[in-house]
């Protein structure tokens, strides 16, 4: 299982780093864009549609990462209040629950992601895009997640092993 979870691991932060590329593209195309119009100069046609494309993959790509390095929003107050064997039971239920939600999620993306590949539809702005690479960061996002949830669940890491004011982001 370690070595699947190490997979896993190394899946999820390819994922973000990705999401770093398309946040540094973003960025360019954005400057471009107002460095061309502050010139009176046309600006670019298919940025705007770009960004928010590449917004969607910056918002479901590094979800697993997050999850991975435990950088995400902690609510300590019930768990600080419980004593430590109900702490721990406590936690498998939060496990679980993200197990099952990201799992509920990727099932309805799967779907739309089949339901977009089978119709061949695409979502029309400056540009055509395909939706189901609309979709696509969607499912992988969550499936990973929950993937990384599963570790927790399985014992082989806590979340709550570390303090979360001691922890940073991505």
């Amino acid at each position: 299982m370690q070595v699947f979870f190490a997979a896993v691991a190394r899946v999820s932060w390819l994922m973000a780093a990705a999401v770093k590329l398309i946040l540094a593209a973003i960025v360019i195309e954005v400057v471009a864009d107002v460095v061309l119009r502050n010139l009176n100069l046309r600006p670019i046609s298919w940025g705007v549609s770009a960004t928010e494309y590449g917004l969607v993959y910056a918002a479901f790509l590094p979800m697993p990462w997050l999850v991975h390095i435990k950088g995400h929003v902690f609510v300590e107050f019930l768990r600080k209040a419980l004593p430590i064997p109900a702490r721990a039971v406590l936690e498998r239920i939060v496990y679980a629950a993200c197990v099952i939600l990201c799992l509920y999620i990727t099932v309805f993306a799967v779907n739309s992601f089949f339901d977009a590949l089978r119709t061949g539809a695409y979502e029309t702005r400056t540009f055509d895009m395909p939706k189901w690479a609309i979709v696509a960061p969607v499912c992988l996002g969550f499936f990973f997640s929950a993937l990384e949830w599963c570790r927790f669940l399985l014992g082989f890491e806590s979340l709550y092993d570390v303090d979360p004011l001691e922890q940073e982001g991505l």
